[in-house]
């Protein structure tokens, strides 16, 4: 919407908005990383599954744990780079020069917290795979 608004008020000559861009990229930033355990937990990623649904339902259930357990451990490791990132941003005092100035570190304080969730999210899913793993499962077992 901030892009239209821009696009219309340069070509009518109305007002100049420079800041547009930089606040798109931020809240571009902010919705992906907060929609993202949402998505995961209401099972909305995109999955192909022409391998998996070959496997009998032991073995998919089985499947789908690892891969869960897999996707828990990449999170708690981006998890703890994002702190130390984080902390290391703010220890530095990095700041952003753009259209506003601002400290470094407030952009960095919204990855730890959702890679938590997102780490918390996929160890449930792991250890409870018949909730967390769609309806082809079900209809299998």
């Amino acid at each position: 919407m901030l892009v239209c608004i821009d696009v219309g008020a340069r070509y009518f000559k109305l007002f100049a908005t420079p800041w547009t861009l930089d606040v798109t990229q931020y809240l571009l930033y902010g919705i992906t990383f907060f929609g993202a355990p949402w998505v995961l937990r209401e099972d909305g990623h995109i999955a192909i599954e022409i391998v998996v649904e070959r496997f009998r339902p032991p073995a998919r259930r089985a499947l789908r744990c690892a891969t869960d357990a897999l996707g828990a451990a990449v999170c708690a490791l981006l998890l703890a780079i994002s702190c130390r990132v984080l902390w290391s941003s703010y220890a530095q005092h990095a700041t952003v020069q753009q259209t506003f100035v601002f400290p470094e570190w407030y952009l960095y304080v919204i990855p730890p917290p959702v890679f938590l969730i997102l780490a918390l999210e996929f160890a449930r899913r792991a250890w409870r795979p018949s909730r967390a793993s769609g309806a082809t499962l079900r209809e299998g077992d």
